[in-house]
C-alpha cells in the first residue's frame, strides 16, 4: 500500500491541485485519498487499473467535501504559496488551474480531468459516476461561462 502511494503520489496530487487550487487542500485530499484507499486495499489491489481506481476515489472525495458548500465560499481565496522546488511541476497546469479557479466543483472535476489529465468523456463520466452526454454539457457549459473555445472541437 505505501509503495503504491509513494509512486502514484505526484500524479494524484496534481489531479487534487487542479480542482482544490490550494497546496495545503490538495495534501489533505491526497491523505484522505490514501486512508480510504487503505481501508478498501484489496478492491485497490486487484482493480484492473489501481491509478484508475485511486483517481476515482480522490476525484468522489473531492465532490464529497464540497457538496453542500456554497460555490462562492468553494471559489474564494488565495492560492497558498508553493515551494518551486517541492512543487515544480505545478507550473505546467499553474494557468489551467487559475482559469478553472472560478467554477462550481463539479465542472472544475470535469475539465481538470479532461484537460490536466487528459481523459476522454467515457473514462471521466466513469470516474464520476454520470453518463458521457453530462460529461460533455458540463464542459460545453464551463467553457462557456470561461469563454474559450473547446481546442478537441478544432
Amino acid at each position: 500500500m505505501a509503495q503504491f502511494v509513494g509512486e502514484h503520489r505526484r500524479a494524484l496530487l496534481r489531479v487534487a491541485l487542479g480542482m482544490c487550487r490550494e497546496a495545503a487542500a490538495a495534501e489533505d485530499l491526497v491523505q484522505d485519498t490514501a486512508v480510504r484507499l487503505l481501508v478498501h486495499w484489496d478492491k485497490v489491489r486487484t482493480a484492473r487499473v489501481p491509478f484508475a481506481y485511486a483517481r476515482t476515489v480522490l476525484v468522489r472525495l473531492y465532490l464529497d467535501q464540497v457538496r453542500g458548500r456554497e460555490a462562492a465560499v468553494v471559489a474564494s481565496g488565495g492560492r497558498e504559496p508553493v515551494a518551486p522546488d517541492e512543487y515544480a511541476y505545478v507550473e505546467s497546469v499553474d494557468a489551467a488551474v487559475s482559469m478553472i479557479a472560478g467554477l462550481p466543483p463539479r465542472a472544475r472535476a470535469v475539465l481538470t480531468l479532461r484537460y490536466i489529465e487528459d481523459l476522454d468523456d467515457r473514462e471521466i463520466a466513469r470516474v464520476l459516476g454520470m453518463s458521457r452526454s453530462t460529461v460533455r454539457v458540463t464542459a460545453h457549459q464551463a467553457l462557456r461561462r470561461l469563454s474559450v473555445a473547446d481546442p478537441r472541437r478544432s
